[in-house]
């Protein structure tokens, strides 16, 4: 029987410290499968990969609901903020077969390491025209922000801001699993955009834990354990990362592949990331210049956030058309 205290808690408080330094001095770690290869699909992104009625919620929950009596925004309440929801329906047809056709596409430059999720593609907006000019656009934002209850744009640090994931069961008998790890992300509103069919793998579930960090004990889940049921393809699961410990079960056959996506909220300069958090992942040297430019841009108004993107701002009265 499977058991989800099997599924490994990444790394915590001096853990990501000893991960920063091991990724300072192994670069090498992390394998391209495909260097140089063409991952750009050249697809534009068309508002009318969005559906014209709103997305349907399933499970709802905000950070109250959860058991948090403040949020990390100045800006906003935790009733106010969405902790967790399954959302399906925002995606047409054919914004889902072009979704997934680019992240397809983008496994050709993932990599593999010893990180939360071992094999990804990160900073997709980079590689894919598709997601970069979506991530781009105001009806994309509008219909995100309106599940998360503020609004948004996308994360300014790039490397986190967007990237595939990919899961295969273990290729010999010796071979690790592929799994989530239990975590808690860097970033705090997050949409995990399921790109495979039902059909296509067996296992890999998207499990939560319905109540407050610090209540998180992976030997002690009982009824707070919840697993989405989010199965269609295009079906996302939205997370307030930082306050919601997730992960992915390992699969059992075939293969898995979502998009997760990272916002931030434009007015508030508040942001959860912590310098070893991302440093864990890219090493300590390649943190230091980025960091210094995610607070640079943080600190922007939020009008000029949205200008960046040459987009009308999203406001807290365009929230009003609720889900």
């Amino acid at each position: 029987m499977r058991r989800d205290s099997d599924l490994p808690v990444f790394a915590q408080g001096a853990g990501r410290l000893k991960l920063a330094l091991q990724a300072s001095l192994s670069p090498s770690s992390l394998r391209c499968k495909h260097p140089g290869a063409l991952l750009d699909t050249l697809q534009h992104w068309n508002d009318g990969y969005l559906n014209k009625t709103a997305p349907l919620l399933g499970y709802h929950r905000s950070l109250a609901e959860l058991g948090y009596a403040s949020s990390s925004v100045d800006i906003a309440s935790a009733e106010q903020l969405t902790a967790v929801a399954q959302v399906s329906g925002l995606f047409s047809e054919e914004g889902v077969v072009q979704l997934r056709r680019a992240c397809y596409q983008l496994e050709a430059g993932s990599t593999t390491s010893d990180w939360i999720i071992s094999n990804r593609t990160r900073a997709a907006t980079e590689s894919s025209t598709l997601l970069r000019e979506m991530m781009g656009s105001r009806a994309f934002l509008l219909a995100v922000s309106r599940i998360a209850g503020v609004p948004l744009v996308p994360h300014p640090f790039l490397r986190a801001c967007s990237q595939v994931n990919y899961f295969y069961p273990p290729q010999a008998p010796e071979a690790k699993a592929q799994v989530g790890m239990w975590h808690t992300d860097g970033t705090s509103f997050v949409l995990n955009i399921l790109l495979s069919a039902p059909g296509e793998y067996e296992g890999g579930e998207f499990v939560f834990f319905e109540g407050p960090n610090e209540l998180f004990d992976v030997n002690d889940l009982g009824e707070r354990l919840c697993t989405s049921v989010a199965k269609a393809c295009g079906d996302a699961v939205y997370i307030y990362g930082s306050r919601v410990f997730h992960g992915v079960r390992p699969l059992m056959s075939g293969r898995r592949m979502s998009l997760v996506l990272s916002f931030h909220c434009p007015y508030s300069a508040a942001d959860v990331n912590k310098f070893w958090h991302l440093a864990s992942d890219d090493g300590v040297l390649r943190t230091i210049r980025p960091w210094f430019q995610l607070k640079r841009d943080l600190a922007l108004p939020a009008d000029e956030q949205y200008r960046r993107l040459g987009i009308e701002p999203i406001t807290f009265a365009d929230l009003a058309v609720r889900l």
